[in-house]
């Protein structure tokens, strides 16, 4: 699918944001905004962005990635200040990234709503090191937890830490610009945001830092695909290709044992257990490889899925093309540069009366010069919610939050909707979350027990309250009849709802879009199955792990050796749920500006196909996908994960160019040796030079080797674990974890928000809501309910502030 022309009714249509950073994060930013019919300015140096060159390239010699960051966009080049270029003087909002600022330049010079983006932060001991999207991945916990159970742990591949990191910038920014128009901000009132790359990607790990806290083991790395507790995880080879296996409860372990004829597995007592099954995987997967190996990866898809068993189809990159959900979706479009074309991943939410570009092309450096040339183009072009002063003149950090007066009803449970709503709570929205007494969120546990209820267990899961702080909590059985009229009533009053049910679920209860509008014409909806609301995959299950494992993401990842290498238990969630965040803040801006609501279909899986764009753009213009080869990188003379003198202790080091390499060999003693060499006989001795490396490596500290690398311009980075992230010197000194009080687990550590109006975090109000917690303040309060209606509720079932086992 190509462009659609542009509507002057697109969301962002009277936006102008200009960004000036030129990396892949500040470039997905104002991609974002540019999908939705922002004029997007690329301000760029004399010599263009330094995206214009990243490889894969087109035969005509431009970059694949470049272009599909940036089409739809406008390329202007600065000659002299770019404090007073007119893009500059009119933009609604500027990006930059602090890696690229000019030197001459700082983040409050600009006189306009900023959000600058870093690796790190701009405050704190690690805002001067050097980054990189392995980096983040080092730091964030996640890189410690994949690979072999010996290591050393596996790089991920691509950008994908600045694509997470653009998605939060875009939310950041876009939240306080709508904060703006809902408060009728003056153009004075201007605000600069810190947008950490770091904290972004910390929604991946920041429930284990948590888990951690509380004393409750953390799992080791076990291996290729191997995530505790959860057995069968993982990607296995069939006779026609991979199948993606989760299987959580006992339901799902007895419908793969009958899909799979494997009988008496499903009827030993203790595989009902994941943790057993786990335990006892020598035993098991030998059975269930050789049954794999059988049949067709295709033909135990489908069926397994009618069976409800969140099974996926690992396509390869060649077959991701050819997928017939993705295919009915476009979940790919056609992007070109000067006249090449090639495809790409589409955006993931799609605003149904208002959709955004599909595809679209990428301009040469400097094809707008003219437009923006002095004479032609002033200041008092600026529109939409510009402001005009120095940072710093709005402190939200000591208001309500710039999305304060928002009302969001959030049906979602786990983890990707949740998340996403708990981001517009911490910018001041009241987010209503709906439970049932025996429907309650599978965050706070997946089936109820006798004992479970009587020791509180529903208001102690640490997930649960890591992702719902801030936030009011109902209960309403909204499959009876009362609790569905109390639902519509909210619905009524609310400005959004969010949903994450399964395809089909909501329609039969008649509360999908078209019954919720009849109550509320001006209503957001977004819905977030795994696989969107339409296609012949729209009422699948899946677990987050299947949404990683469908988006062919893993055949990236590792060495040709392995089998496609899933990056985490449940990757797919966290990022959905920021990809819901920005589906809300997008209908809600819209919404702000005309009056009109509408529908929003967000597909999970889709979600992940930007990670993964490295990988489509190769096979669309190659014909085939980059090799895996692990954590070799032929761009760099060092590329590689090594072990240091602790158990489990492990250090990134990249070192890229001529100078780097002469520092490297100064300051690694077993380098020395190889100071001579040419580039090209440095690579013929790629694993020699890996092997130096260690054995200077296993003598040091980590921490210890990362200073002293980084104070002489090497990328280096100890790993994380999960467990290290409490206690980060980095994170420690921006007050990253901030500690609120729980009712029932004491003082509990909750992650700030990604982007900080000022050098302090977002302050956290309060912690996640216990089980009906504000009935009577929601049902009696805003919609009126006496205390006798609520005393009738209770005792027929239809609210509770205590969970119920659901009678058969």
């Amino acid at each position: 699918m190509t462009a659609r022309a542009p509507i002057d009714s697109s969301p962002f249509n009277d936006l102008l944001i200009v960004d000036i950073g030129g990396t892949v994060a500040s470039g997905y930013a104002g991609k974002l905004y540019a999908d939705y019919g922002a004029r997007v300015v690329n301000l760029e140096p004399p010599e263009g962005f330094s995206t214009r060159h990243i490889a894969p390239l087109l035969d005509n010699g431009t970059s694949s990635i470049h272009a599909y960051l940036h089409a739809n966009k406008q390329s202007v080049c600065w000659t002299d200040s770019v404090l007073t270029h007119p893009a500059i003087v009119a933009a609604d909002l500027v990006i930059l990234d602090v890696s690229t600022l000019p030197t001459s330049l700082a983040v409050d010079d600009f006189e306009t709503n900023v959000c600058a983006i870093s690796w790190y932060g701009l405050t704190g001991p690690y805002a001067g090191f050097r980054g990189s999207d392995a980096s983040i991945h080092a730091l964030t916990g996640l890189m410690h937890g994949i690979g072999e159970t010996d290591g050393p742990p596996i790089i991920p591949t691509g950008y994908q830490a600045q694509v997470i990191g653009g998605l939060s910038a875009f939310n950041g920014s876009l939240g306080f610009l709508l904060g703006r128009l809902i408060k009728g901000r003056e153009r004075s009132d201007a605000f600069c945001l810190d947008a950490s790359i770091w904290e972004a990607n910390m929604c991946l790990t920041d429930i284990g830092a948590a888990i951690s806290f509380n004393d409750q083991p953390m799992p080791k790395r076990l291996g290729i695909n191997r995530f505790a507790p959860t057995y069968p995880l993982g990607i296995w080879p069939c006779k026609d290709g991979w199948l993606g296996v989760t299987v959580l409860n006992p339901s799902q372990w007895t419908a793969f044992c009958q899909l799979l004829g494997l009988d008496d597995l499903a009827t030993e007592s203790k595989y009902q257990s994941s943790m057993a099954r786990l335990d006892d995987v020598a035993i098991i997967e030998p059975r269930i490889l050789k049954a794999l190996s059988e049949q067709s990866a295709q033909d135990l898809f489908y069926r397994g899925q009618g069976m409800r068993i969140p099974l996926a189809r690992v396509p390869t990159m060649e077959e991701l093309f050819t997928v017939d959900q993705y295919l009915e979706r476009s979940a790919f479009s056609e992007y070109s540069s000067e006249g090449e074309a090639f495809l790409a991943p589409s955006c993931p939410f799609r605003l149904v009366e208002t959709p955004p570009y599909f595809g679209g092309d990428s301009v040469p450096l400097g094809a707008h010069n003219s437009s923006w040339a002095r004479e032609t183009s002033t200041a008092d072009d600026a529109k939409g919610v510009n402001g005009s002063h120095s940072m710093g003149e709005v402190d939200w950090s000591t208001t309500q939050g710039p999305l304060q007066g928002l009302v969001i009803v959030d049906l979602s449970m786990g983890w990707a909707g949740p998340l996403a709503t708990r981001n517009l709570a911490d910018m001041g929205a009241t987010v209503i979350k709906i439970e049932g007494c025996t429907r309650f969120d599978w965050f706070r546990s997946w089936e109820a027990t006798e004992e479970w209820i009587n020791s509180n267990g529903a208001e102690k899961e640490v997930r649960f309250i890591n992702l719902n702080r801030n936030k009011l909590d109902v209960t309403l059985d909204f499959e009876s009849k009362a609790g569905r009229e109390l639902l519509l009533r909210l619905v009524g009053q609310a400005d959004a709802v969010i949903e994450n049910f399964s395809g089909g679920v909501l329609p039969k209860l008649k509360l999908n879009y078209p019954a919720l509008r009849q109550e509320n014409p001006q209503l957001v909806m977004v819905s977030m199955p795994a696989f969107g609301g339409t296609g012949p995959w729209a009422a699948f299950r899946a677990y987050g792990s299947t949404v990683e494992q469908s988006s062919g993401l893993p055949h990236l990842q590792g060495s040709e050796h392995q089998p496609p290498t899933m990056l985490h238990v449940a990757f797919g969630d966290a990022i959905a749920g920021l990809y819901g965040t920005a589906a809300l803040l997008t209908a809600l801006f819209h919404k702000k500006k005309t009056g009109k609501g509408q529908a929003v279909d967000l597909s999970q899986v889709e979600c992940l196909l930007p990670n993964a764009m490295h990988g489509v753009v190769h096979q669309s213009i190659k014909g085939e996908p980059p090799a895996r080869r692990g954590n070799f990188n032929p761009d760099y003379f060092i590329h590689g994960v090594f072990a240091c003198i602790d158990d489990d202790d492990w250090i990134l080091i990249q070192v890229q160019t001529e100078q780097q390499w002469r520092s490297a060999v100064a300051h690694i003693s077993t380098l020395r040796p190889y100071a001579g060499l040419s580039p090209e006989h440095r690579q013929n001795k790629a694993e020699e030079i890996v092997c130096s490396v260690e054995e200077w490596t296993v003598t040091c500290s980590a921490r210890q080797m990362m200073r002293d690398l980084q104070s002489i311009g090497i990328t280096a980075i100890a790993l994380n674990s999960a467990s290290d992230l409490m206690d980060d010197p980095h994170l420690l000194a921006r007050g990253y974890m901030q500690f609120v009080s729980h009712p029932f687990m004491g003082e509990q550590p909750h992650p700030s928000a990604p982007w900080r109006p000022g050098e302090s975090a977002i302050p956290i109000g309060t912690s996640a809501p216990t089980l009906g917690q504000h009935n009577r303040e929601i049902l009696g309060g805003l919609l009126g309910l006496s205390d006798s209606q609520l005393a009738k509720l209770n005792k027929d079932g239809v609210i509770g502030n205590k969970p119920r086992i659901k009678l058969p």
